[in-house]
């Protein structure tokens, strides 16, 4: 992991990718965390909120300028975020409870209450960074198990190894009666929300440019909502 100092804090990347970008003030990252940090707030969950893959906590700051004080459970078997983000984020650390762990152990562990569950699990191999088998095999059904009844899933995705998108993100949504897709202007990401009821692409859209401007994040008219088939 190569750590970088930036204007408001740190910035985490492997092979290049940025894995977290660490503010140490609440405020946008401009970058995917803005966007996942708007779904939290837009979405307001009720239950437990829970993120696989914790990083640095680059949700963290912007969740804290958006107003949003829900208690973050997380886990990641790497603590070496952890441990930058209590060092530099004390302020609002409390508001996390991390664990190092397995995130399919982890999980298996947990009883169905959570009003969100956020996969942002990755991997480095061959130079680049991958999502993790599990999250597009085992993850997506088991994540869907832990929800609550009006509970939301949220996959942070990256380019599959080998082929293109349609097959695997099929196959991560099955089950989930609705779902939308997010796409990124600058970023090769694509993050997909699964849930029993969701708004509208275009309700979604409008309420997510809403949070992102307030954020004031540049991602605000960088991004584009629609359903997924």
């Amino acid at each position: 992991m190569k750590i970088t100092r930036t204007k408001h804090g740190l910035r985490m990347s492997q092979h290049g990718v940025v894995i977290s970008e660490l503010r140490t003030t609440p405020g946008p990252t401009h970058s995917v965390f803005d966007v996942l940090a708007a779904l939290i707030a837009v979405l307001a969950p009720a239950g437990r909120v829970g993120v696989l893959g914790f990083a640095g906590g680059g949700m963290m700051a912007p969740l804290r300028h958006l107003g949003v004080e829900t208690r973050i459970e997380s886990v990641d078997l790497d603590p070496a975020g952890y441990v930058l983000f209590r060092r530099h984020c004390s302020a609002w650390a409390h508001f996390v409870n991390w664990q190092q762990a397995d995130a399919l152990v982890w999980l298996r562990q947990q009883p169905p209450d959570f009003g969100l569950l956020l996969d942002d699990l990755s991997v480095p191999g061959d130079g680049d960074v991958f999502k993790p088998a599990i999250s597009w095999l085992e993850l997506p059904a088991l994540i869907r198990r832990r929800l609550r009844p009006a509970g939301v899933g949220i996959f942070n995705m990256l380019p599959p190894a080998a082929g293109g998108w349609h097959s695997p993100l099929a196959r991560l949504v099955a089950g989930f009666p609705a779902t939308r897709i997010i796409e990124l202007a600058e970023f090769e990401n694509r993050i997909l929300i699964a849930g029993a009821a969701l708004p509208s692409a275009r309700a979604l859209s409008a309420r997510m440019r809403g949070a992102l401007r307030l954020l004031r994040s540049r991602q605000a008219g960088r991004i584009q909502v629609r359903n997924y088939s």
